[in-house]
């Protein structure tokens, strides 16, 4: 999938946080869709697949920032994050989550940072255990 075809602001507000690693100004998110069936996923036109980000509940991805500075993290680890805000202006995203926590307090956290560029990787549908 291209940076194109990933509308941060529009995509990251229907998609919860697994996790994140910063390292070496690199910062790699990775996210699943959630969405309720039946809501619309903004894409672009250009997209080579018009149907990759329809339907994103049970979908990960990994976003990948590269030249990634002013990089800060407030709140403590939790278990899984549901989005709260989404704030994208040039280069510069604040995250924040609301953390839930199975074994102590929940937390919610905050990710700030700008960045150079950006890709990501579609990891395809998430598969459910084998009963």
């Amino acid at each position: 999938m291209k940076t194109s075809d990933f509308s941060l602001l529009a995509n990251l507000k229907n998609c919860e946080l697994v996790r994140y690693s910063f390292k070496d100004s690199i910062l790699s998110l990775t996210v699943v869709g959630d969405n309720e069936e039946g809501e619309e996923i903004d894409h672009h036109d250009d997209e080579e697949d018009p149907d990759c980000c329809e339907g994103l509940n049970g979908h990960l991805f990994t976003l990948t920032f590269t030249g990634v500075k002013e990089f800060s993290s407030k709140g403590e680890e939790c278990d899984n994050y549901k989005t709260i805000t989404v704030e994208e202006s040039d280069h510069h995203l604040k995250l924040i989550y609301e953390g839930m926590s199975f074994d102590g307090p929940d937390s919610d956290i905050e990710l700030s940072f700008s960045y150079d560029s950006y890709s990501v990787k579609d990891e395809g549908a998430i598969q459910g255990p084998e009963a």
